[in-house]
């Protein structure tokens, strides 16, 4: 019988099982909840820009310029204006502010002094207040003030990428995605495999089609479930995010998501294989962890190093790791991310590996169809070899 397509009948049984099993449903519900009540925390909480109401009594500082200046320091003050002393106190002593700039002098908080970050904001609205007027009283004109009072532009010497630190928060959301989903997807193409070893079916598929075909449709099934998933969570995370304030996503982070999603796909071949011949190496459920161990360590070590990347892209073990077929998935979207990764980096590191995945399938499935009909004791890789020829 012939097997010419035969892997894209295998590639569809194993999506439609595994799309309909309940353990799967229950995973992505329980992720989705989590991801989207950890943002929902976050956009409730009020870690991030702090935020003050001021009282001013007699001070001749401007509300709106002292409300500019705490933008301006990332800070948000409600500024309010009260006739006299006595019902700023009381507007203090019932929480309707957080502190009393009095006469310019003094900064009034209901127990202890002001947060310092207020001081600042405050100390420097009245410093420029009092210089302005200084200066306006020696005869000095607006323009003049502004070009006396100006500071020091903060410039680089090699910009870089501008957006890098935005991209660089995306690229590590997407890691932290992807080390799951890799780890998770590779899992179950093991467990596939051990489950249809111990009850005998794959010696009915392998009486109509290649061991390299079940391996290759079974892949490919798995991976399209677990590249959907993952591109589901994503949207609905950046959607409620950019929703509730919580992260500001730009048009140009959609790239980073684009460029983490096509590593996704080459690494989840590249690893697939390696766990679908741990898979047929073993018979039961309980000898998978061990079979799995040295992927995982791979996988784990790769994911501390792309973390790393972030803040230290051209290191040479974060210039290796991205060009690794081991790590790559996970180091290049990152370093591409903050713009270290040349355009001619990313097509070697793609090509290498397309490459690895070339000569890894075949290999993968000798030694897949060695050791998949083999029931008992653990098989040695030598042995599956062998047993393949």
């Amino acid at each position: 019988m012939s097997d010419r397509g035969s892997w894209k009948l295998v590639a569809r049984r194993d999506f439609w099982v595994r799309l309909r099993d309940r353990g799967f449903l229950i995973s992505t519900a329980i992720t989705l909840v989590i991801l989207c009540g950890l943002i929902l925390v976050r956009a409730s909480s009020t870690i991030g820009r702090p935020s003050y109401s001021v009282g001013l009594v007699g001070s001749a500082v401007p509300a709106a310029s002292l409300e500019d200046l705490g933008r301006q320091q990332g800070v948000t003050i409600r500024a309010q204006t009260f006739a006299d002393r006595a019902s700023a106190e009381a507007a203090l002593r019932d929480g309707s502010v957080d502190a009393v700039l009095e006469d310019d002098a003094y900064l009034v908080g209901l127990r202890g002094a002001p947060p310092q970050s207020l001081q600042q904001i405050v100390g420097g609205a009245v410093v420029g207040e009092r210089l302005g007027k200084a200066l306006a009283g020696a005869g000095i004109s607006q323009e003049q003030q502004k070009d006396l009072l100006k500071t020091v532009a903060p410039a680089a010497l090699d910009p870089g990428n501008p957006n890098a630190p935005g991209d660089a928060r995306v690229a590590i959301v997407m890691v932290l995605l992807l080390y799951g989903q890799l780890f998770g997807y590779g899992v179950w193409v093991a467990t596939g495999v051990i489950e249809e070893k111990s009850s005998r079916v794959v010696e009915i598929l392998l009486s109509s089609i290649r061991p390299r075909q079940l391996l290759a449709g079974k892949i490919f099934g798995i991976g399209l479930l677990g590249l959907l998933q993952l591109a589901l969570i994503s949207s609905v995370a950046g959607v409620l995010a950019s929703l509730t304030g919580v992260v500001d996503i730009p048009a140009h982070a959609f790239v980073t998501i684009g460029v983490a999603l096509l590593w996704f796909v080459f690494g989840f071949a590249f690893y697939a294989s390696l766990f679908a011949v741990a898979g047929a190496l073993v018979s039961r459920m309980e000898e998978l962890q061990n079979a799995i161990v040295p992927i995982n360590l791979t996988i784990l070590g790769s994911f501390f190093i792309s973390i790393g990347s972030v803040d230290h892209p051209d290191t040479l073990l974060a210039r290796a790791a991205s060009l690794l077929p081991f790590s790559s998935a996970l180091a290049m979207p990152v370093r591409i991310a903050v713009g270290s990764a040349s355009l001619a980096e990313a097509l070697l590191s793609l090509a290498i590996l397309a490459g690895s995945i070339a000569l890894l399938v075949p290999l993968a499935g000798r030694l897949y169809a060695g050791a998949v009909l083999r029931i008992g004791a653990r098989v040695k890789l030598r042995d599956a070899w062998r047993a393949a020829a």
